[in-house]
């Protein structure tokens, strides 16, 4: 018998959304850290969307620090890895049982000053991105240190209902310890101005994901 009437999303832009339960006993570690590698390297990135802040090398992930390799090999791994499972599972079918393996291509930590946002851009040559708030201190807030993201269609072309889940320009997601946030590379994303007490600190990450064969990633299916 012939279904009728089925509804299909399609491109769908879909956010993952994850809690770190162990970090109040890491943050103090990672701040400590970071100040180290601070005074090692006084002279961060340079980078044309960024403002008041400081921001490391993209090699965090290959630092020898036993509580950053504990977050990235645990927590954020299996977070990409359920997010890229969840965006393609109407298509593991295709693949039988695979093997799915995360790569990080790209890591890094952002120390903002009083007033340092990062205006609105997108990463490359990976496949999903994250932010990790370490510390956003007790002013923190969507609008004041928040993370936002532009819509990547097409402004709507009439203001009637039917056209009204396409209404809304950007998105705001609420800065909280310990969360991460994960999202399709090629969305344009930024950071609201902070003024707070404390200083800003996060986490982010560039990942690709590959399907495992014989221990060895397919790069291209």
């Amino acid at each position: 018998m012939t279904e009728q009437n089925k509804f299909k999303y399609l491109w769908p832009t879909l956010f993952g959304s994850f809690y770190n339960s162990d970090h109040s006993k890491i943050k103090k570690e990672l701040i400590k850290y970071f100040e180290k590698y601070k005074k090692n390297n006084p002279i961060g990135n340079k980078s044309g969307e960024n403002y008041k802040l400081y921001e490391s090398k993209y090699d965090l992930h290959l630092q020898k620090n036993e509580t950053l390799d504990n977050l990235f090999k645990n927590f954020m791994s299996k977070s990409f890895f359920a997010t890229a499972k969840e965006a393609n599972k109407d298509y593991l079918n295709l693949f039988g049982k695979p093997e799915i393996g995360v790569t990080f291509v790209d890591s890094w930590f952002v120390h903002y000053e009083k007033g340092g946002f990062v205006t609105p851009h997108a990463h490359g040559q990976c496949s999903w991105c994250c932010v990790y708030y370490v510390q956003i201190g007790e002013d923190g807030s969507i609008t004041n240190g928040g993370t936002y993201f532009q819509k990547p269609t097409p402004s709507r072309g009439t203001l009637d209902f039917g056209s009204y889940y396409n209404k809304f320009l950007s998105a705001n997601f609420n800065p909280e310890e310990g969360r991460m946030y994960i999202w399709p590379s090629h969305l344009m994303h930024g950071s609201y101005p902070y003024d707070g007490k404390e200083d800003r600190i996060i986490i982010s990450a560039n990942v690709q994901v590959f399907i495992m064969e014989n221990g060895k990633p397919i790069k291209s299916i």
